[in-house]
C-alpha cells in the first residue's frame, strides 16, 4: 500500500507541474476563477494509473495524474502501482466555483388613486409610478394590477415608451417597461369609474428581472372610498311634479352641508342638514355651481360640481 495527495495548479497562471505544492492535511479550499481552470496533481509515489472523484462519483476517463477541473465540486484521487495495490483515498480539494457579481436593482411602485371624494358613477384615475432605486439598469419590468369589483375599466395611459393592456377576463392590468436606469421613473394612469359604494382597495406589484434587495417595495395599495349617493347634473322646478328639487339619492345617510352658487362664485342657497329641498325658487335658468361635505365615518368629504336648472315643461 501507499499514500499520496493531491496538488493544484491555476492554468489560468500557466504554472508548470513542478511548480505545485502539496496539500495540507486538513481539506483545502481554492477558488475556481472566473472563466479558467484549475490543474490537480496526485503527489504519490510509485504509481502507475489514477482514478479522480468528484463529489464521491467517479469521473469516467480521469485516470491520468493530473485532472484539469472546470467546475466546482470536492475532489480526491486514489492511486494504483503497477501490481495493482490500491492506495487510500485522497485528501479532499473543495474548489469554489468563482466570485458571482449580480446585478440588482431596487425597483419601487407608489399607487394612488383621486384624492377627491367620489360618488356613484364618477369617473376616478389610479396612478402608479415606479422608479429604479438600485445600483444597476433594471430590465424587463412587469407592473400587475387587478382591479376590484367595485370599479369599471375605462382607459389605460401609460408613459411613452412602455406598453400596457387590460385584460377583460381577469379584469387584470400589466405595464411592461423595457428598462430603468438608475433614478428613472415610468407612469401609467388607469382610468375607471365607481359602480359600487365603499371602501375600495386595489394592489399593484411590479418585478424586473435583476435580484431585488428592498421587496417591501415591491407591492403598493391605494384606498378609495366612494359614498352611495347619487347627485344628478339637472333638475326641472317647472311644477309638473316630476324632478321638482335637486334630489341628491343617498344623502339622508349622512351629516351634510350643501352650497350653491352662481357662475359669479354668490352664493344663492346654503343649507345644513340638507333634505333634498332646493327648487331653486326666485333664480333664472342655467348652471349653479354646489359643494357639498358629506361626513363619512369622522372625515368630511367635499364634493363639487355643477347642477343645472332647467323651468320650461318638457
Amino acid at each position: 500500500m501507499f499514500n499520496r495527495k493531491i496538488s493544484f495548479v491555476s492554468s489560468m497562471l500557466l504554472l508548470s507541474a513542478t511548480a505545485c505544492f502539496a496539500q495540507a492535511a486538513d481539506p483545502q479550499t481554492v477558488n475556481l476563477p472566473a472563466g479558467g481552470t484549475l490543474k490537480l496533481r496526485a503527489n504519490s509515489v510509485n504509481a502507475s494509473t489514477y482514478q479522480w472523484f468528484k463529489d464521491n462519483q467517479i469521473i469516467p476517463d480521469a485516470t491520468t495524474i493530473e485532472y484539469i477541473v472546470t467546475i466546482p465540486g470536492i475532489y480526491t484521487v486514489v492511486s494504483f502501482n503497477s501490481g495493482g495495490c490500491e492506495s487510500d483515498v485522497s485528501d479532499k480539494v473543495i474548489v469554489l466555483g468563482p466570485p458571482v457579481n449580480l446585478l440588482s436593482a431596487d425597483v419601487m411602485i407608489t399607487k394612488t388613486s383621486d384624492n377627491r371624494a367620489l360618488s356613484l358613477n364618477d369617473a376616478f384615475n389610479y396612478s402608479i409610478n415606479v422608479k429604479n432605486n438600485g445600483s444597476d439598469k433594471a430590465t424587463n419590468i412587469k407592473v400587475t394590477d387587478q382591479l376590484p369589483p367595485e370599479v369599471e375599466f375605462q382607459e389605460l395611459t401609460p408613459t411613452a415608451g412602455s406598453s400596457a393592456r387590460y385584460s377583460f377576463a381577469t379584469r387584470t392590468v400589466l405595464w411592461e417597461i423595457d428598462k430603468l436606469e438608475n433614478g428613472e421613473s415610468a407612469d401609467l394612469r388607469i382610468k375607471t369609474k365607481a359602480i359600487k359604494p365603499g371602501e375600495i382597495i386595489n394592489t399593484a406589484t411590479v418585478s424586473a428581472n435583476e435580484p431585488d434587495p428592498i421587496l417591501a417595495n415591491n407591492t403598493s395599495t391605494a384606498t378609495t372610498v366612494v359614498s352611495d349617493i347619487f347627485i344628478p347634473n339637472v333638475f326641472t322646478p317647472n311644477g309638473d311634479g316630476k324632478n321638482e328639487t335637486f334630489t341628491i339619492r343617498g344623502i339622508d345617510h349622512y351629516e351634510n352641508e350643501i352650497t350653491i352658487l352662481n357662475r359669479w362664485g354668490g352664493t344663492v342657497y346654503f343649507k345644513k342638514g340638507y333634505n333634498n329641498e332646493w327648487t331653486g325658487r326666485g333664480l333664472n335658468e342655467g348652471t349653479y355651481f354646489y359643494l357639498l361635505k358629506l361626513k363619512i365615518g369622522n372625515e368630511w368629504k367635499i364634493y363639487k360640481g355643477y347642477i343645472t336648472l332647467l323651468r320650461g315643461r318638457q
